[in-house]
């Protein structure tokens, strides 16, 4: 059966405020900054809605939780009193803005962004698919771009998620990873075929695709011998290990 992502309608009208899903302190899981101590700041809705995805919660309209529609200064204001509540200070955080899909309410994020610099922040992560063409000023306002454009292994045709002038601006800030996720051979030649001729292979990450730490561990040893081969990086998913599936806060 061809699979149709049941994604939750977009509100008429969002004004200057953000669909904030929730705030929490944690560590980056994936990517170049695996490890770092970060503050994550998840947003709702999605365009795509991948058949693999972990946070359904944020997108799909059978499970989508409320969250809340927030100003600048509202979020700015919860993420103070989570830092301050673990005794951490602003300056030695990475921001990490993430959804769901992020990059649909860029505009609003230059202004959290700014207003979260005022309030002490200084480094800001992006975790975005890949469709949405930046505009100078975001580009501007996010230090490392976490990229991870979809492959027909999300259960939509690479037609439908590959966007090759976003790909291309987003690559062109020479501040960006590309991790994708494989589960099989042909994500390989996929990749090759769709995403290299946009990308330069050094900008590129390999994650194992797996929603358990038992899937996750069987599938990470060939996908090194695979980033061995080809010339990737690999990157873990560190809150698959540590956690599984579980929302951990």
């Amino acid at each position: 059966m061809e699979y149709s992502p049941q994604i939750a309608e977009w509100p008429d009208e969002f004004n200057d405020k953000l669909p904030l899903s929730e705030v929490f302190l944690s560590v980056q899981g994936e990517g170049r900054f695996a490890g770092y101590p970060a503050l994550f700041l998840r947003f709702k809705y999605c365009n795509l809605g991948c058949v693999w995805c972990d946070t359904r919660f944020t997108w799909d309209r059978n499970e989508i939780e409320a969250g809340e529609l927030l100003s600048p200064e509202q979020i700015v204001e919860q993420a103070k009193q989570i830092t301050s509540k673990a005794d951490r200070q602003s300056d030695n955080l990475h921001v990490v803005l993430t959804g769901g899909e992020p990059m649909l309410h860029q505009a609003r994020l230059v202004v959290l962004i700014s207003h979260l610099k005022d309030a002490g922040y200084r480094f800001f992560e992006i975790e975005t698919n890949g469709m949405f063409v930046p505009s100078q000023e975001i580009i501007d306002a996010i230090d490392w771009w976490n990229c991870s454009p979809k492959l027909s292994n999300c259960g939509l045709p690479i037609e439908t998620c590959l966007v090759p002038e976003a790909i291309r601006a987003i690559a062109a800030t020479n501040k960006a990873d590309f991790k994708f996720v494989v589960s099989e051979d042909s994500d390989f030649e996929e990749l090759e075929k769709y995403y290299l001729p946009h990308i330069n292979r050094g900008q590129v990450m390999l994650m194992p695709e797996g929603y358990t730490q038992k899937r996750q561990l069987r599938n990470s040893q060939w996908v090194m011998e695979e980033c061995a081969k080809r010339g990737f990086r690999f990157s873990p998913r560190l809150h698959i290990l540590a956690f599984g599936n579980e929302r951990k806060r």
